[in-house]
């Protein structure tokens, strides 16, 4: 069995969703910096929480790697559905939290390209 970083072990099933979260940590690097990512990610965790318990308890870390990181150890440990459905979610309350942060229209812009690049990434690669 194939796991999201190429390992045997785990499944793959989840992949594509933390591809989506590096792509995002790189797009947003520069303009809000590690911190400021993990702070937001770690927040959007515990609004979400309430819904998908197992999130709410995302260790705090200072680095976009680790937090991506512990993303990809809970989803592997939960159904593709379950998997799929706190991605919706924490993506959606994610987004919103960068845009009170940086506005609307330049958040939407910024998580947009980062979803697009892995799209037009997948596309390529069934190809």
């Amino acid at each position: 069995m194939m796991t999201s970083k190429g390992d045997t072990g785990r499944p793959q099933g989840h992949a594509h969703l933390i591809q989506a979260w590096r792509r995002l940590a790189v797009q947003l690097g520069p303009l809000i910096g590690d911190n400021g990512f993990c702070a937001l990610f770690g927040r959007a965790c515990r609004l979400v929480g309430p819904d998908f318990r197992w999130l709410a308890g995302t260790p705090a870390c200072k680095a976009c790697d680790a937090q991506v990181g512990a993303l990809d150890a809970m989803l592997a440990g939960v159904t593709p559905e379950q998997a799929e459905a706190a991605h919706a979610a924490l993506l959606k309350t994610f987004t919103e939290l960068l845009a009170a942060l940086i506005g609307q229209a330049l958040a939407t812009r910024l998580v947009d390209a980062a979803l697009l690049d892995g799209n037009a990434q997948n596309a390529q690669e069934h190809m």
